[in-house]
């Protein structure tokens, strides 16, 4: 059981799933059909991708949290399984392109650009070549949450619509003011949930003098002033999503529970947690807040 929980969570297999469900959510919050397949596989295998390359990059053998000792012992392993998952997404993505090349065209200028601006916001973000002498994201740490915001929100919010739209071949002629707003809400959900993982690697980053939010102004300070005021703006956007939106009360009320254990998680910190339980309860919430969006669309009526 053990070695099955260590694979789910630090093989990232379990962030593949919160990144097909927020896609899910997207469309459902949005009163549309689902994407084909192919696209949630493609997502669902891209964030497995992503996410395991930052971490085979990084693991050493010295310096181990839980997650970098499960690398080092299972390097072969993990190489030989991102081989294999590297070639599928080139098939899924193939198949996709080519499937609907006609409609492509359907896209906007705008679109095109933020249909790049994800991928090359992500890489950015770790693997900047030493071309381009720019320092990577990763590198500078009071903005690397939000860029972290920037490219989840992106990733299922941006992508499920325009797929659809793709898929569909049709324009996607929603208010553009509510689009905007679920946008950033969802930018400071993942920016807020970034922030906190920034708290548990604290002593880590203070010793490689990498100035996060916590480093800078310390952790108590970081929640004070940056985390809760994030999480109230947050929360007043989500306030004003719903009221842009035909949601019913008990919609409404299903869809902020993911927000108000996010509260109670900030109100509840003690440092000394493992990084098993930031991946369990803090990115739980990432699955959660999908959970709930799906489930008061389907399961309740308005």
């Amino acid at each position: 059981m053990n070695k099955f929980i260590s694979v789910f969570f630090y093989g990232n297999i379990y962030l593949g799933i919160c990144a097909v469900a927020l896609c899910v959510e997207t469309n459902l919050i949005n009163n549309l059909s689902l994407n084909i397949f192919p696209f949630y596989l493609l997502i669902f295998l891209c964030t497995i991708i992503y996410y395991t390359m930052i971490y085979v990059r990084s693991v050493k053998s010295k310096n181990f949290n839980e997650r970098s000792a499960w690398y080092f012992n299972n390097l072969p392993t993990i190489k030989a399984s991102l081989k294999i998952s590297l070639v599928l997404t080139g098939l899924f993505l193939a198949f996709l392109l080519f499937a609907n090349r006609q409609w492509l065209f359907l896209l906007s200028p705008v679109q095109l650009l933020l249909v790049l601006a994800v991928p090359i916001a992500a890489a950015w973000y770790t693997f900047t070549p030493r071309v381009f002498r720019l320092v990577k994201i990763r590198q500078v740490g009071w903005i690397k949450p939000f860029i972290v915001g920037l490219t989840w929100a992106g990733w299922v919010t941006l992508y499920p619509l325009i797929a659809w739209q793709v898929q569909m071949k049709q324009t996607f002629n929603h208010a553009p003011f509510s689009l905007v707003l679920q946008f950033f809400l969802n930018f400071l959900f993942f920016s807020i949930n970034a922030i906190i993982f920034d708290i548990k690697d604290f002593r880590t980053d203070s010793h490689y003098h990498l100035k996060t939010y916590p480093v800078i102004f310390g952790v108590k300070n970081t929640i004070r002033f940056i985390v809760v005021p994030l999480t109230l703006l947050n929360l007043a956007l989500f306030f004003l999503f719903q009221l842009q939106q035909d949601f019913s009360f008990l919609q409404s009320v299903i869809q902020f529970i993911p927000y108000l254990l996010l509260l109670f998680i900030i109100a509840t910190y003690r440092q000394g947690r493992t990084v098993l339980y930031y991946l369990a309860a803090v990115d739980g919430l990432v699955f959660l807040k999908a959970f709930c969006g799906i489930t008061s669309i389907l399961l309740i009526k308005k």
